[in-house]
């Protein structure tokens, strides 16, 4: 059981099984991992959790819909949630209205000071891995598997920990493979290869430089609901062109501070946005047979080929034909 050890005397013990009874219902529990359910005010999805070590947890987590309910209890744990999204969109709105957001390959991490008030999934839902991380018995036990005594409690994710919200980064492919190799573990010393493949990417999270802080942004959860709104709106129409003028419009917000807000919560123009999630469609429709690459350029909104394949190259390295073409011999 982890036992989280507190600098001050008058705080009192929490653990990570605690935390997870008063939110979630046991499903099963096996001697290597425990199966939840979300309890119904917080929303709908299930949780895997497996202990890696005395302080940290691994989840894997599939969820519907999402309410936090903030606890007084979880900042009396110093703690930190560092979540990688395997698939779907979430936007977070803390308690103090800051927002954050976070989609597919995105890394976002979260600390016990700033709650999250508010979480709007994406209507697939969302699938994301969560490393728990307890930080005092974190710190003690890296030093100890590592041998070493750099790591301490006052610069273990310093940055994430002091900020006034929470810090994104979009993960690079040594992240990615980390992640995604968590997921495709084999049967035997599965469980050594999640602790190791955990410990790495908590040692390269902490020392990895341009990550994407929230703590500097403030915005009224009304023009953030808006600006979420325009996104929707961006990704269930990757077909038509929008333009910014007519977008601003429809969701009710000036068109320079829909571009500002946008850029400030999702990193990225509205243009560069509509583009990225153009070639995530792009690469799922290229795997029809059925679909030439005109046809996928016209259905991702582009008025023809010449223009699509040169933005697909600019965004994944090759042309489009070529990418059908490697990608469905690899399937096949």
């Amino acid at each position: 059981m982890n036992k989280v050890i507190s600098k001050k005397k008058d705080k009192p013990v929490i653990n990570s099984e605690k935390l997870f009874k008063e939110y979630m219902h046991l499903i099963s529990k096996q001697e290597s991992d425990i199966l939840y359910r979300m309890k119904t005010p917080m929303g709908e999805g299930i949780m895997h959790r497996y202990a890696i070590t005395n302080g940290i947890d691994y989840v894997y987590s599939e969820i519907e819909s999402y309410s936090p309910l903030i606890s007084e209890q979880k900042k009396l744990v110093n703690y930190l949630e560092i979540m990688y999204m395997v698939e779907g969109h979430a936007d977070f709105e803390m308690e103090n209205r800051r927002c954050a957001s976070a989609d597919k390959g995105d890394v976002i991490i979260f600390s016990s000071n700033i709650g999250v008030k508010k979480c709007h999934i994406g209507p697939e839902g969302m699938i994301c891995i969560s490393l728990i991380v307890f930080v005092d018995l974190a710190v003690q036990y890296l030093n100890e598997f590592f041998e070493t005594n750099e790591f301490t409690v006052d610069n273990f994710y310093k940055e994430a920990r002091e900020a006034g919200s929470c810090i994104c980064v979009q993960a690079n492919e040594r992240l990615e493979n980390i992640f995604n190799d968590m997921m495709a573990l084999p049967s035997e010393h599965g469980a050594y290869h999640r602790k190791l493949l955990s410990l790495q990417a908590i040692v390269m999270l902490n020392d990895l430089k341009n990550k994407r802080k929230y703590n500097d942004i403030y915005f009224s959860g009304d023009s953030c609901e808006k600006v979420h709104k325009a996104r929707k709106i961006l990704s269930k129409n990757l077909d038509t062109d929008i333009s910014i003028k007519d977008l601003s419009i429809r969701v009710g917000l000036n068109r320079t501070t829909l571009q500002k807000i946008f850029k400030e919560i999702y990193g990225v123009t509205i243009h560069d946005y509509r583009k990225h999630v153009r070639m995530q469609e792009a690469k799922n429709l290229l795997l029809r047979n059925e679909l030439s690459v005109t046809e996928v350029s016209g259905l991702c909104g582009y008025a023809n080929a010449s223009k699509f394949s040169s933005a697909f190259k600019d965004t994944v390295g090759i042309l489009p034909g070529k990418w059908k073409k490697a990608a469905i011999e690899k399937i096949n």
